[in-house]
Order: C-alpha cells, then sequence, then structure tokens
C-alpha cells in the first residue's frame, strides 16, 4: 500500500519538509481519511484550527449550487468562445474548467480520501509525462502553467485539452468529491472534511464571478443567472428562497444628486481587524483578530455613482497630476499613450447635445455613453455606482473631492459595528453582515448575478449596516487604501498555499463583493485584493473623510499656472489660513475645476461634505452662488468675497448684471469686502454695512499680509541695514542692463484690469538719457489676447522685463530685492501684495485710487497707535504724493517724478523719509494682519452660529 502513496504537494512543489501523503492509485475504493488524518496533513498545524461542520445533505446541496452556478456561466459558450482570446488578463474558459477540476482532485479529493481508485484526470487525459506524471498537474495547476501556455496545451503538453475534454475532467473530479460523502446525507462530517470540500465549492464561485467578468472583458453576451427557488446563501449551511424581483430593483433613477451623503462612526480607539477563532469560516489571509488604532471619521452612505465620477471626467480629472500618485499618473500617461479613452473601462463618448433646452449645460454623465458585454451603448445610470475602475482612479477622484478612500479597517468598522460600538464592543460580537447575521437575500444585497448588473445606489435599504451605509455586500467590489498584507499570526491554510501569500505587498484590499460574486462567499469580513491597475473588475469605492473636523470649499476664479501664485490665489491662501486657525479645513479649487451645471455642481459640493462654502468674485465664481441658491437646502451656507471688479466693472456693465449683483448678495449668508471704497462703490443699496453693528451681512475686513514661512525670519532684513545693495535674483532674473540700476518691480496676473503698462511710455522718457530705472512685470498670463499686447510693448526693450509667474515663495522674494512695488491696478485690488511688500520693507508706489488710498490710511492709523505722529516732511508734486506709509501717483509721470524725488535713481541719494516710511508701513500692516485674523474669527462664529 505504502508504494501506491506519494508526496503531497507541500513536498512535491513546495518542499515543505512534511512526512504527510495523498492517496496513490492502486485500484482500491476510496476511503474517506479521519480527522486524525487529516489534521496530520499540514504541518503547520492549520487544520487543527477547523471546528465548523455541516452535513453531508448540506454540502451536497453546495456542490449543486456552485455546478448550476457555473452552468449557467458558460453553457451557451461555444467551443470557439471557450478558448477566448489573451485580453485583459482573462483566462480560457476551457482551461479554467481544467482547472476547477484540477483543484477538486488535488486540493480535495487526494486529501480527504486515504486511497483512491481510478483518478479523475487519467478518466480524461491519458499522457503520462516521462517521470509518469500525469501532465495535468503542470497544465493546470495555476502556479505551474505560464499564463500563455493555457492557450497552446499541445505544444506544452501533448494533449487535447478540449473544451469538452477540460468540462468533463472538471464533472468527473467534482463527483469524486461528491462521491467522498458516502450516502448518508444525515451524516455530520468532520470539521476538517467539512473545510476541505467547502474550500473545493468556494475555489469555483471565485472562477464563477470570472467567467462572468471574462465574458464582459470579451464582449461576449451577458449570462442568465436567475436565483433558484431555494440556494445556499452562505458556507455554513443556511438557504433562502429566491424573492420576487424588488421594483426598486429594476427601475433605474434619472436623478443627477445623490442626496445620501456622509455618516459619522465612531468605534473608540482601537478596532479589532480579523478573524476571531470562533467563527464558521476563514481564510488565512483573515487570521487572526487584532486591534489596530482608530480614531473618528466619516465615510459615504453609497459608492460614488456614475453622474459624480462623469463630473471628475469632464472637469479635466485625467489631466490634473496633482490629484494622482506617482504610479497613477504613470498608468494614466501609458493609457494616454496607448490613445486609450480616459474614462472608467466600457465609457463611451456621447453625440448628444450637451445643453439643455433652456440653454444651461446638461450634466456631465449626458456625454458619456457605456456598453457592457455585447450590448450597444446605452446612456449611464446616473444613480448606478461607477464601476470598472482602478485603485488609481477611486485615489484621483477622492482626492479631487478632499476625501481619500477607507482603510480596510474603516470600511469594516462602518460594516459590522453598531453605532454604540465604543462601549457595546465589550459584549458584542461583530456583525457577520451589514445588516446583522440573517443571510443574504434579493431584498438585501445584489449578488449572484440574480439582477444581471448593478443597481441604483439607494436601492436595497434592507441591507444598510447599523451606521446607514448601504451595499457595502454586492453591487460593485470597494477598492479601500489599505494594501494587501498578511495580519499578525498569519499562517498559510492547507492545502491552497498560494491563496494569499504571492499576493501580498501591492495589490489592494477590495470588501464586499460584486453583484456577481455568488452569495454563499460573501461576507463583511471577507477580504479580496486586486492589482491597483485593474479596472477590468467589477470594482468601484465609496469615499471616507477623517476626523470630524469642519470643512470649507474655498472657490478661485482661476487656475494656478505653472505653481504661479498671486493676487487671487494668495488672497484665498490667507483666507484658509485664517480657516485653520479656526480648525476649519480648507479645501481650495478653481471654479474651473468644477462641474459647470448646477445639478452637477450641486451634487460634487453635497459629496465633499463641506460645512461651508467660501467664494472669491461675485460674477466669476457667480455659478456657485446660483447653484446655492437652487439648491440651498442641501448645501452649506456661503461666504461671498468681493473683488474690485465686481463693484467697479462687472456690476456696471448692464442693469441684468446689476441685479445678478444684487440677487447673489442676498444669497450669501456673509458678505466681505476689503476696502470701505468697494462697499461705497457697489450698486446702491446692495451692501447693507453698519461698522458698529456686529450682526451686519457686510463685513469690512482690510487685507493683512501672510508671508511664506521660508521668509518670516528675515522679513526685517532690508530695515536693519539700508545700506546694503548687493545684487539679488531678481536682477539676475530681470537683466537689467545694469546691475545697479533699481527694479520697480510689478507683480499681477495678466489682464485689462491690472493694466501693467501703464507707465510704460513715462519710463521710456525718463530713460531717455540713459537708464536710470528698470521695469519689470512678473505674473501669469489669464487673459492671452491681453498678454500679447503686453508682450507686443516689452519686446526688444531694455529698460522693460517681463516674467512668467513664479511660485509664492520666489514672488515675495523678488518683492525684497525690488526698489520700489508698482501697484497700477484700475480697481481694487493687489492690496494683498502691497502688504507684502510693506512688511519685507519695501518701498510702496501705489495708484491713486480709492481702495489703496483707504489701505495707506488704514495702515497709517496703526502705526500712529504704534509709533506716534510721523515726522516725515510733506512731498507732493504734479500726478504725485507721498503718503506717510507710501507714495500715491495717479498718473504715469507723477510715478516718475515721485521716484526721481525721493532719490531712487541709480546715482542718486535716497531721501532720509523713505526709511521711515518703510518702517511706519511695515508696522501698521502688521497691526492691520491682527485684526484681519481677528475679524476671520468674529464671522467664522457667527456662521457657526447661523449654522446651528
Amino acid at each position: 500500500r505504502l508504494a501506491t502513496m506519494r508526496a503531497n504537494r507541500d513536498r512535491a512543489f513546495h518542499g515543505i519538509h512534511s512526512d504527510a501523503t495523498v492517496a496513490g492509485s492502486d485500484g482500491a475504493a476510496p476511503r474517506r481519511r479521519d480527522e486524525r488524518e487529516l489534521t496530520e496533513l499540514d504541518v503547520f498545524g492549520t487544520l487543527k484550527e477547523k471546528h465548523h461542520k455541516n452535513t453531508v445533505k448540506t454540502m451536497r446541496a453546495m456542490y449543486a449550487d456552485v455546478r448550476e452556478r457555473r452552468r449557467r456561466a458558460m453553457e451557451d459558450l461555444t467551443p470557439l468562445q471557450r478558448r477566448a482570446r489573451a485580453s485583459g488578463g482573462v483566462n480560457p474558459f476551457d482551461w479554467s474548467d481544467g482547472h476547477v477540476g484540477h483543484f477538486y482532485e488535488f486540493m480535495v479529493a487526494e486529501n480527504a480520501a486515504s486511497e483512491r481508485g481510478a483518478k479523475s484526470r487519467a478518466m480524461v487525459f491519458e499522457r503520462q509525462d516521462e517521470s509518469g506524471q500525469n501532465v495535468v498537474e503542470e497544465l493546470f495547476d495555476s502556479f505551474r502553467a505560464d499564463y500563455a501556455d493555457r492557450w497552446r496545451a499541445e505544444v506544452v503538453c501533448g494533449i487535447d485539452a478540449s473544451a469538452g475534454a477540460c468540462e468533463r475532467y472538471r464533472d468527473a473530479a467534482a463527483e469524486a468529491c461528491e462521491a467522498l460523502l458516502g450516502d448518508d446525507d444525515a451524516r455530520e462530517m468532520g470539521a476538517c472534511e467539512t473545510y476541505l470540500h467547502t474550500y473545493g465549492i468556494v475555489h469555483e464561485h471565485w472562477h464563477v464571478e470570472d467567467y462572468v467578468q471574462a465574458r464582459n472583458t470579451l464582449g461576449y453576451s451577458k449570462p442568465k443567472m436567475e436565483a433558484p427557488k431555494r440556494y445556499p446563501a452562505n458556507l455554513w449551511g443556511d438557504s433562502v428562497l429566491a424573492r420576487s424581483r424588488n421594483g426598486e430593483c429594476s427601475a433605474c433613477s434619472t436623478q443627477v444628486i445623490t442626496l445620501q451623503g456622509y455618516v459619522d462612526v465612531d468605534v473608540g480607539t482601537t478596532y479589532s481587524l480579523g478573524a476571531e477563532r470562533e467563527d464558521k469560516w476563514v481564510f488565512d489571509a483573515e487570521r487572526w483578530a487584532h486591534d489596530v488604532p482608530m480614531t473618528k471619521f466619516k465615510i459615504a452612505k453609497t459608492c460614488c455613482t456614475n453622474a459624480q465620477f462623469a463630473c471628475f471626467v469632464e472637469t479635466g480629472g485625467y489631466a490634473d497630476r496633482s490629484l494622482w500618485s506617482h504610479e497613477g499618473w504613470r498608468w494614466v500617461e501609458k493609457r494616454r499613450a496607448a490613445g486609450e479613452l480616459l474614462a472608467p473601462l466600457g465609457w463611451k463618448v456621447s453625440p448628444c447635445v450637451k445643453f439643455l433646452s433652456n440653454g444651461e449645460e446638461a450634466p456631465a454623465c449626458e456625454s458619456w455613453r457605456c456598453a457592457y458585454f455585447d450590448e450597444a451603448p446605452r446612456a449611464l445610470h446616473p444613480q448606478h455606482p461607477v464601476c470598472h475602475v482602478s485603485w488609481y482612479e477611486a485615489e484621483a477622484y477622492c482626492n479631487w473631492i478632499g476625501a481619500r478612500l477607507p482603510t480596510e479597517a474603516e470600511w469594516e468598522a462602518a460594516a459590522r459595528t453598531t453605532t454604540s460600538w465604543s462601549t457595546d464592543k465589550q459584549t458584542t460580537k461583530r456583525r457577520t453582515y451589514p445588516w446583522g447575521e440573517e443571510s443574504p437575500s434579493e431584498d438585501k444585497a445584489n449578488l449572484g448575478g440574480h439582477f444581471g448588473g448593478t443597481i441604483d445606489v439607494s436601492a436595497l435599504g434592507a441591507g444598510d449596516s447599523a451606521h446607514g451605509c448601504r451595499q457595502m455586500l454586492g453591487n460593485v467590489w470597494e477598492w479601500t487604501a489599505s494594501a494587501f498584507l498578511p495580519f499578525p499570526g498569519f499562517q498559510m491554510d492547507y492545502p491552497y498555499r498560494e491563496n494569499s501569500c504571492p499576493w501580498f505587498g501591492y495589490r489592494k484590499v477590495v470588501k464586499g463583493g460584486c453583484w456577481a460574486t455568488s452569495a454563499p462567499i460573501a461576507r463583511a469580513a471577507y477580504r479580496h485584493s486586486f492589482w491597483p491597475h485593474m479596472h477590468n473588475t467589477f470594482s468601484g469605492f465609496r469615499a471616507a473623510i477623517g476626523g470630524s473636523q469642519k470643512r470649507a470649499l474655498c472657490i478661485l476664479p482661476q487656475k494656478i499656472q505653472s505653481g504661479a501664485k498671486c493676487g487671487n490665489v494668495v488672497t484665498m491662501e490667507r483666507i484658509s489660513s485664517h480657516l485653520e486657525k479656526n480648525h476649519i479645513m480648507s479645501i481650495t479649487r478653481s471654479i474651473f475645476d468644477l462641474p459647470q451645471s448646477k445639478e452637477d455642481l450641486a451634487n460634487i459640493i453635497h459629496a465633499m461634505n463641506v460645512d461651508l462654502i467660501i467664494v472669491l468674485h461675485a460674477f466669476k465664481c457667480g455659478a456657485v452662488i446660483d447653484t446655492v441658491q437652487a439648491y440651498k437646502d442641501m448645501l452649506p451656507p456661503i461666504i461671498l468675497v468681493l473683488g474690485g471688479t465686481d463693484v467697479n466693472v462687472d456690476s456696471r456693465k448692464s442693469a441684468l448684471a446689476e441685479e445678478q449683483f444684487r440677487r447673489r448678495v442676498d444669497v450669501a449668508t456673509k458678505v466681505v469686502s476689503f476696502s470701505l471704497s468697494m462697499i461705497e462703490a457697489a450698486p446702491k443699496g446692495a451692501l447693507k454695512f453698519i461698522e458698529s453693528d456686529s450682526t451686519s451681512k457686510t463685513k469690512l475686513i482690510p487685507q493683512g499680509v501672510m508671508l511664506p514661512s521660508t521668509l518670516k525670519a528675515s522679513k526685517r532684513k532690508r530695515l536693519a541695514d539700508e545700506t546694503v545693495e548687493t545684487p539679488g535674483e531678481l536682477q539676475g532674473t530681470s537683466r537689467p542692463a545694469d546691475l545697479s540700476i533699481p527694479i520697480m518691480f510689478l507683480p499681477a496676473g495678466l489682464r485689462p484690469v491690472k493694466d501693467v503698462c501703464f507707465i510704460n511710455d513715462a519710463l521710456t522718457a525718463y530713460n531717455s538719457n540713459g537708464i536710470k530705472a528698470h521695469l519689470t512685470v512678473c505674473g501669469p498670463f489669464l487673459d492671452s489676447a491681453y498678454a500679447k499686447r503686453v508682450r507686443c510693448q516689452f519686446d526688444g526693450r531694455s529698460d522693460c522685463t517681463l516674467l512668467a509667474g513664479v511660485d509664492r515663495a520666489t514672488l515675495v522674494r523678488f518683492i525684497g530685492e525690488a526698489k520700489v512695488l508698482l501697484n497700477t491696478s484700475v480697481s481694487e485690488g493687489q492690496s494683498g501684495t502691497i502688504a507684502e511688500a510693506m512688511m519685507v520693507g519695501t518701498l510702496v508706489f501705489a495708484r491713486d485710487i480709492p481702495g489703496n488710498r483707504q489701505l495707506f490710511e488704514l495702515c497709517e492709523a496703526r502705526a500712529l497707535a504704534a509709533l506716534g505722529p510721523a515726522t516725515i516732511k510733506e512731498m507732493k508734486g504734479d500726478g504725485w504724493e507721498v503718503h506717510p506709509v507710501g507714495v500715491l501717483f495717479s498718473t504715469p509721470e507723477g510715478c516718475m517724478r515721485a521716484f526721481e524725488a525721493l532719490g531712487l535713481e541709480r546715482e542718486s541719494t535716497e531721501d532720509v523719509d523713505v526709511s521711515l516710511i518703510r518702517l511706519r508701513a511695515r508696522e501698521g500692516v502688521a497691526e492691520l494682519s491682527l485684526n484681519e485674523a481677528k475679524r476671520w474669527t468674529e464671522i467664522l462664529d457667527e456662521i457657526t452660529a447661523h449654522g446651528s
């Protein structure tokens, strides 16, 4: 008898020092191993841990169920279709049949039986190799058969692995396993015996899902996977009756907005992740329970929808490098280079009109269609979960909305715990399913292919977790942030050593199963994994947000170009710093990074889960204000921060523009103005402001200054030693004819309102007898037509330089190195840049408009309180005057006259009052900055009180 035994797979393939043997072939009738013999098969002792026992009747029903699922998934495929083509990582269907047969025979039957008679493989594939070993082991063991070899069995093994032969092998091997059960249906099987048979069935369930996935990848027809009248619902013997179709599942909503938001989950400081010893079924990757640190978090009640993800695509999500990880961006570029459509797999560009009948832009999802299996392209179902997205795409979308993917522990905590878990966990077990312990049924989860695909994310409310999260089982696999790694106490299971180990590390954990996952294997604790680039799987995601900190969406009227930060961008950064000091997290987005239709915009703002919206400019960001008005019941309060062009330009263009301005001011909860002149310039009565009234809707908050942290330590350098005049980075970049020529520095985004060529002619005249001053304009090109005109005026001149935008720290260094900071804006604006110049000790020359004059007066008022009265002599001339904190000019010539009068030109002696002006300006603006912070705290406190 010993001559008929051979080394088991542990010894033969893995080289594990095991004395266990498996059944040979001596013609004897098969005999089941007893439990003692089975536990000895695994040298690591994992079989000794098995404790759940099924009856033979239950196991036979599980075999019948998986056989029927496999039949439905494959029966209509021709032999040619079963051979398939190598595409998207799919396996040939016929090879998969042989592989399943191999698993049943080698992993189940040869371990469960002490002797085996005629082997299943010998019944189908007779050929042996030179060593006498049957070639089935070489062809159908997935860790021995090279991927390409699965299509060329005759070349590799010299056998005819036809579809019919592979199917017969699968059936024969499964029948051999069932035969080992015996005829006594009432017999309670041993725990190890139960485990081995169950593992074989689970393995085929995995492949049933693979068959459905492969049919979609290859463009085959969708299999008909209707549920039988009664079917096994788990791996420990429970079964459920198929229910009549739920109307909410068959109907597809046309609604764009997902009303469900987020839910807070607080399970205390730790969560126990992993399987408990008493659990009925455990994969090795789930061993064993261990505490992981936890903090309070929010998680979306539903998965991201097609409508939401379409907004990400339409607003350029695949072109925004800042949203993608290094690996993710490489994946995007690889797809782009291959000419692939950058969208979820299966999406097609729609030829439909992108505007509604009223002229407004249509929702983004109407720009796309989709095609799955062999179906013709159809409209996206807006409320279905987005499917066929990689981990990289899921991560990028979450970054876009200011969220992230949940960790595996967070996902499980939301699925398996109660709302009072922090106190319940000492006495209550984690749930097996999100809804409790009742087996999965069609009113709770979209599993097993019974619904034929994904369904609306709002369906199946009976399957909600205790926290209110919907469809955490079924519909789509859900990506998590966690890498697929072993838990403490991990040990490979017997006999399938490769179930987890080869995939640890780079794969990402997915949870919950999908619409094609068989119900018996779906559990909230089930750990599955995909490569992060995989998007042919039925995978989606839901977003999470860490902590309980309040959040604000800050919207800019322009994009940040080439890393350049000036004007509005700097203003919003400063506002964000005030939010941070008040424990509010800011999410800053350009209006161009957000959807254009009101429905989409409301949908995405709702998905961002913000408590406050701050918009800069009533007209450029007016779409956001209009959306808040249309969806005020679901969107948070809004603060409107006015820009100079709002009151001086845009609101004066027409009666309609004025009416728009008034309406948007009415929608805002609070309105912020940087100067009194802006309030006075607004349409009469539009801004109700009483300075002494703390409840006034309009708030006056003069801009202060916030220097980059790298420059704060040296901000007083210019004041400490005014005699030091060494060429700096600005001179080197501007390249004046002589490095000793003083530079007038004008930082501004190029658009008409900044009027950066205002002094050009006067500068030409001033330098007619030799260059005494050099003008450097620096800023991003915000208006291409205007930028072109500016370039034409600067080309060929030796006393002017035009620089593209630079990063913020470089810009402030340039300001600090300049002789003067020049401001030529025709309306309110750039007060932040003026304040920065004052703080670093650079003399400011500002155009004499109401906003600039008021800023100077505010600074002087603060300087008066700190330093006492100014001792600066009165100086003024035609078109210019010296103010205690700077210079105001009304004409280009006046600007140059002041430059000359103060001795700022080359080879001149600087007027003694210049250093006093710089000192008063710095002290004044420092006090203004403190006042700005105080005012923002007050307004945020008022908003919070308003919201509550």
